[in-house]
């Protein structure tokens, strides 16, 4: 199976899929997801971009460091994978935490990113945002990873998805477990939610952005989202109705095609 070591000797999982002569999409996942829960949307992409998708550290496949870990850090992660690829600049698509990542790599290296989404993301960590991702960690020290999964699935997904599609839940519940994070991964990622705060840089971003949210986001609600497409001149913005927090799950015919069509316009 492959993997890169990167700067601190961490080894990383990745998947590479699609013709490597394709633009690059980089596709980075929230707190304490592997990368195949991207696989939807690989279908979708793979015969028009070359798309990379990866387990961060303390998750999946991956190598587990001591947390706590940072976004930056993580974004490091995520340059170092590139360069192992041989990807000199990408395009970039972030979930949740992995929006934040992106964020950062937009900021720290422009010359490097050629396109950004984030989807159901967020600026920084005060307020509601505080307190909805310290219930993430609450979760986790009181009930251990095997609790958390089971626990944050009303947080992720909208009421009429989980009561309409029930087996699917179990489903998807089980390949969460299945490739969960470990403790210190799982608590490392949660840390870095709790430190991150882009506020004050994210109208430094240079590269065309696509915003995306889920109308029944109760983890980084719509508001969350509003304020990025604020923040930063001349970003798209686009709600999926009725969904939660991961609508690429919920929704993922009309997240493809949003998400496809716009990247369209910046290959």
């Amino acid at each position: 199976m492959p993997h890169v070591a990167v700067r601190d000797g961490t080894s990383i999982y990745y998947e590479s899929r699609g013709d490597e002569s394709l633009p690059a999409l980089v596709l980075i996942r929230g707190t304490g997801a592997d990368g195949t829960r991207w696989l939807p949307q690989v279908r979708a992409y793979e015969s028009e971009v070359r798309c990379v998708i990866f387990d961060g550290r303390g998750v999946g496949r991956s190598e587990t460091t001591p947390p706590p870990y940072s976004v930056a850090g993580m974004a490091g992660d995520t340059f170092d994978l590139m360069d192992a690829l041989g990807i000199d600049a990408a395009h970039l698509s972030g979930s949740s935490l992995g929006g934040a990542i992106g964020l950062r790599m937009a900021v720290d290296a422009p010359e490097r990113v050629l396109s950004l989404q984030m989807h159901s993301s967020w600026l920084g960590t005060v307020g509601f945002s505080e307190f909805s991702l310290g219930l993430l960690k609450a979760h986790l020290i009181s009930g251990g990873v095997e609790h958390y999964y089971a626990a944050t699935m009303p947080m992720l997904l909208s009421p009429g998805f989980m009561s309409r599609n029930f087996e699917m839940l179990m489903g998807i519940l089980d390949h969460m477990r299945a490739n969960a994070a470990s403790y210190d991964g799982l608590l490392g990622q949660i840390e870095a939610n709790l430190s991150y705060d882009m506020r004050a840089e994210a109208q430094q971003v240079t590269a065309p952005v696509l915003v995306t949210v889920g109308e029944m986001d109760v983890v980084l609600p719509v508001q969350c989202s509003e304020e990025i497409h604020e923040a930063i001149a001349g970003s798209d913005f686009h709600v999926f109705e009725g969904a939660g927090h991961l609508s690429g799950m919920e929704s993922p015919d009309e997240f493809n095609a949003v998400t496809l069509s716009w990247m369209r316009r910046h290959l």
